[in-house]
């Protein structure tokens, strides 16, 4: 099972790296020797103007649409200038779902190079809404770029990655494209572009505008929201808090 998930696996990133160069659109950076990133978030997402309604003109006996909502956490510590370590975890605990996969990423970057790449391996623990606990084996490819101009600086990046699952021999790929600006000191601000699917679900795409605020040297205040664009109908919000030391 593992040599053909393999194969389809080395096929199916060939083709997300060659799309991320013909695009020039994470882990497009290393983290750096000793240095720790953080963050833990909060979103909830649903039909977001059926609940809305439901709450502001209530219905005896009817119930609002109820929302979903997940909780991640995203670590990175910098083992070397270009080796990093990492975990990568959601979870639905409505739904009992849950993602957790521990990763280790290479980056291959030059002072004099205008582009920065990473290559990542990961693997970790899956269940399913269908309660089904898993082993995931998860590879990933990343470009990044950062630009200036006159007015502010910016950066863009292509996260792609891929998984594959032991018992149910399901295949899930996720591509995060993302344009960032950075008018201060004080502020982020970024559109990602957000597409995926599992074996032969269609294929969907959303859109998550977000804002970030640096709060001090080590904290900074993440707010997103999140609204479907194709085959998928959800609208949603996140917020979450980012540590750098």
């Amino acid at each position: 099972m593992w040599t053909r998930a393999a194969l389809l696996i080395h096929g199916v990133l060939a083709m997300l790296f060659a799309t991320a160069l013909a695009c020039e659109a994470g882990g497009g950076w290393p983290r750096g020797t000793d240095r720790v990133f953080a963050s833990v978030s909060y979103s909830t997402f649903g039909d977001m103007q059926a609940y809305a309604t439901g709450l502001a003109y209530s219905i005896p006996g009817v119930e609002p649409p109820e929302l979903a909502e997940e909780i991640g956490l995203y670590v990175e510590l910098g083992l070397s200038e270009t080796l990093t370590f990492g975990l990568d975890r959601n979870s639905r605990p409505k739904q009992e779902t849950q993602s957790t996969i521990f990763f280790l990423r290479k980056n291959y970057s030059r002072p004099n190079w205008r582009n920065s790449y990473g290559i990542e391996i990961g693997f970790g623990s899956y269940r399913d809404w269908r309660q089904i606990n898993e082993t995931q084996l998860r590879l990933g490819l990343a470009w990044g770029r950062g630009f200036e101009t006159r007015w502010f600086d910016g950066w863009a990046e292509v996260d792609a990655k891929v998984a594959t699952l032991e018992k149910t021999e399901s295949i899930y790929w996720k591509v995060d494209s993302t344009l960032g600006i950075k008018p201060n000191d004080r502020s982020l601000i970024f559109l990602q572009m957000q597409s995926g699917a599992m074996d032969d679900f269609d294929i969907y795409t959303r859109a998550v505008p977000t804002y970030v605020m640096k709060i001090n040297q080590r904290i900074s205040l993440e707010s997103a929201v999140t609204v479907g664009v194709r085959n998928d109908d959800a609208q949603g919000i996140k917020v979450g808090a980012w540590l750098e030391f």
